[in-house]
C-alpha cells in the first residue's frame, strides 16, 4: 500500500517533481535538499512518528542521517513548501477530486498549540507565566500557530498554516495568513468562517477588501451587537425544524449601527438547539432520556442562505468544528502532529507543511482510491500504508534518495 500512495501522488500531483523545487539556505550542501524532503515525506506517510523510527526501517542506510535532516530543517525554505501544497491543491480542484460544503466552498480559521515545555525552549518559543496553588511562579514555553481549511463533505483540505511569534497574539498571525491565502488561492473558497475572536472589524474588512465573506461566533455579552439580538429575538418567532435527534429554533436579524468597529449592517443568527439522548439510568435497571440545550449565536455579513435554505446556513456555522475535529485533533492523535522533530521554529513549520501535504494526499486517496471492503477504517489504511514501508529493503525508484 505504501508503493500504491506514492505512485498515486506522483501520477495525480507530481509530487516529487514539484518537492524538488524546494531548497534551504545552506551554501554548499553534500546532500541534496530534495534527499531530505523526500526522506521526511516517507516517513509522514508512514506514520512512523519520529525521526529515530525512520533509522530503524530496513531500508534506513539510504536515508540521510537523522542529525543532517534536523539540522536541514532549520533552513529550508517554507514559502516554496507552500508552494507545492498550492500546487497540489490546483490540481485536486482541476480534477474534481474536492467537493463544496452545502453548495458553497467554505473556509475556516483556527489557531493551535503544538508543544508545551517548562523546560525545552528555543529563541522562537512564546512564553506565559503560571502561578501554582502553593504561590510559586513558573513559565511555560510553547509553540503555536493558525491553520486555514476548506471545509468539505467528506474530508477537510488543509490550505495553509502561519506560526504565532513570541510577542504577538493569534490575531495578528491570522491577518498574515488570511492575506496570503486570499492572494495564493483567490477563487478557493466564497466564506470565511472564525470563533468568537474573530469577531473583529479588522477581519471583517480584511476579507470584504478581497471579495468575501466572514462568519463569526458572537458570544461576547456585553456586546452592543449581542443584546441587540437578544431583544429582537423576544419580539420575532423563530423558525423551528428537526434535524436527526436535535430541535433547532433559529431566529434571523439584519442589524445596523451596533458594531462600531465595522461600521456596516450585519446579519446576526440566533440558534437554540435542543438534543434528547437515551442513556442507561444511574441504577442500571432501564434507560432514561437526558435533554441538553445548547445556545448559538453567529455574525455575518452575508445576506444569502445557502442553497436559499436558513437549515443549510446553521449547518455551515457549525462546520467551524471541522477544523478541531478533522484537522487539529485528527492530525494528533492519528498522524503525530503534536511532536517535535526538531525544537526551531522553522523546523516545526516545515515538517507540519509536510504533514498536511501528505495528509491531504491521503485523504483523497482513501475516498477516491480505495474500494476494498476489508479496509474500513482510514487507521487501518495507516497501518497497512506502514507494514509495507517497514518491510521495503531498498527504497522504490520513484523517491528520489
Amino acid at each position: 500500500m505504501f508503493k500504491r500512495i506514492i505512485k498515486y501522488s506522483n501520477i495525480h500531483f507530481a509530487l516529487f517533481k514539484n518537492l524538488a523545487s524546494i531548497t534551504d539556505k545552506r551554501i554548499k550542501p553534500r546532500i541534496a535538499t530534495i534527499k531530505i524532503v523526500a526522506a521526511i515525506i516517507c516517513m509522514q506517510f508512514s506514520n512512523l512518528g519520529s525521526l529515530n523510527s525512520l533509522t530503524q526501517a530496513p531500508a534506513s542506510g539510504k536515508y540521510p542521517s537523522v542529525s543532517t535532516i534536523a539540522r536541514v530543517s532549520d533552513c529550508i525554505d517554507l514559502d516554496e513548501i507552500r508552494n507545492v501544497g498550492a500546487g497540489i491543491y490546483k490540481r485536486a480542484r482541476k480534477q474534481k477530486m474536492l467537493k463544496p460544503y452545502c453548495g458553497m466552498w467554505i473556509g475556516v480559521v483556527d489557531g493551535h498549540e503544538v508543544t508545551v515545555s517548562e523546560f525545552c525552549k528555543c529563541s522562537d518559543c512564546r512564553k506565559r507565566k503560571l502561578k501554582t496553588k502553593d504561590g510559586t511562579i513558573k513559565y511555560q514555553y510553547y509553540h503555536s500557530f493558525t491553520a486555514f481549511i476548506l471545509a468539505g463533505p467528506d474530508f477537510s483540505f488543509t490550505l495553509d498554516i502561519e506560526p504565532i511569534l513570541a510577542g504577538e497574539g493569534e490575531i495578528t498571525s491570522a491577518q498574515r495568513l488570511l492575506e496570503r491565502v486570499c492572494k495564493t488561492y483567490p477563487k478557493a473558497f466564497e466564506v470565511v468562517i472564525g470563533d468568537g475572536l474573530y469577531l473583529k472589524g479588522n477581519i471583517f474588512k480584511l476579507l470584504e477588501a478581497h471579495h468575501k465573506k466572514a462568519i463569526a461566533v458572537l458570544k461576547e455579552e456585553r456586546r452592543q451587537l449581542f443584546e441587540e439580538a437578544n431583544s429582537l429575538s423576544l419580539m420575532v418567532e423563530p423558525k423551528t425544524y428537526k434535524q436527526g435527534k436535535t430541535i433547532y429554533r433559529v431566529w434571523d436579524h439584519h442589524i445596523e449601527d451596533c458594531w462600531d468597529g465595522y461600521g456596516k449592517k450585519v446579519r446576526v443568527i440566533a440558534s437554540e438547539e435542543t438534543t434528547t439522548q437515551r442513556s442507561h439510568a444511574c441504577d442500571g435497571a432501564g434507560w432514561q432520556e437526558k435533554t441538553e440545550t445548547v445556545n448559538w449565536m453567529w455574525a455575518t455579513n452575508l445576506f444569502e442562505d445557502f442553497c436559499g435554505d436558513l437549515k443549510n446556513t446553521v449547518k455551515v456555522c457549525h462546520a467551524r468544528w471541522q477544523i478541531e475535529n478533522k484537522c487539529f485533533n485528527e492530525t494528533v492523535n492519528t498522524w503525530n502532529a503534536d511532536h517535535i522533530y526538531r525544537h526551531s521554529g522553522n523546523a516545526i513549520i516545515a515538517f507540519l507543511l509536510l504533514l498536511f501535504i501528505c495528509v491531504n494526499i491521503f485523504n483523497i486517496f482513501h475516498v477516491r482510491n480505495i474500494k476494498d471492503r476489508a479496509i474500513k477504517t482510514m487507521v487501518s489504511l495507516i497501518n497497512k500504508i506502514k507494514t509495507e514501508f517497514l518491510a521495503i529493503k531498498r527504497p522504490l525508484q520513484l523517491v528520489p534518495l
